[in-house]
């Protein structure tokens, strides 16, 4: 997922990146950050168990040129509503007016090894 977050974005500007502190969200958007030449912040209100009104907070300050890794429970929360997402997978959610609204639906990556199970397989 790092690796597609890289092509994902490439058309997009991005002058800010933060994180949920869990190294699972962390590690996801370093490579994104290197190749903006960006830091990744780690921020608390990122984090699963945070407060819908702390991580509302925290999206407010944000300009709209950012990125904000992190996870499920906070999607739902954000949303209202249960968040289809596997494992390695991400959303984007964009500003329209004062609301975040889904824009788009990263899958995650299938493992080579799969991939290579699954077409032999279907072959």
């Amino acid at each position: 997922m790092a690796r597609q977050l890289v092509w994902a974005f490439a058309d997009r500007e991005i002058t800010r990146i933060v994180s949920s502190p869990l190294a699972r969200c962390f590690e996801t958007v370093v490579p994104l950050a290197e190749s903006r030449h960006l830091v990744v912040e780690s921020r608390w209100e990122l984090g699963p168990d945070t407060s819908l009104d702390d991580v509302l907070t925290l999206l407010a300050d944000l300009p709209d040129t950012s990125v904000a890794c992190t996870h499920r429970e906070v999607f739902q929360k954000l949303l209202g509503w249960d968040v289809t997402c596997e494992k390695g997978g991400a959303w984007v959610l964009e500003r329209s007016g004062s609301e975040l609204v889904p824009a788009l639906y990263l899958a995650p990556p299938v493992a080579v090894g799969a991939a290579e199970r699954y077409t032999a397989r279907t072959a």
